[in-house]
């Protein structure tokens, strides 16, 4: 019997400062979502090289607010690989806020723990014939 997969070095991670529309100064989901996209579409060329094909998720929380200002880090890791799928978890965490702190509108800081926004499970698909870089022990017939 063969060994588990091993998939910690499948992670792929990406930072940004994030800008809103809302007067609140509340992030739009769906800019979260997009995050996830571009970190997920930076794993996939890593594990595959090519960018594949979103599928689905099966699961998307968002546990908190982000907000104009923030840095946010996304982070994808790879959980399962079939055939053509990859099953991934993601996440974004602020690793540094503005809203809300000091009293000059420049003002930011570091979280001293970075602040879990939101947490998804999803699948992306690369057909066979675009599998350039895909490694041998996670090719199947």
């Amino acid at each position: 019997m063969s060994a588990a997969p091993d998939f910690s070095k499948w992670v792929a991670t990406i930072e940004t400062r994030l800008d809103s529309h809302y007067p609140d100064g509340v992030i739009s989901l769906g800019v979260l979502m997009e995050l996830f996209g571009i970190v997920g579409g930076k794993l996939s060329y890593m594990f595959d090289g090519d960018a594949g094909l979103a599928r689905a998720y099966e699961s998307v929380e968002f546990l908190s607010p982000a907000y104009q200002g923030d840095y946010v880090r996304a982070t994808v890791k790879l959980l399962e690989v079939g055939r053509t799928s990859r099953k991934r978890l993601y996440e974004a965490h602020v690793v540094a806020r503005q809203h809300g702190v000091g009293a000059a509108p420049s003002h930011g800081e570091m979280l001293a723990e970075p602040l879990l926004v939101a947490r998804a499970v999803g699948t992306v698909i690369v057909p066979r014939e675009h599998q350039r870089l895909t490694p041998a022990e996670f090719k199947r017939s």
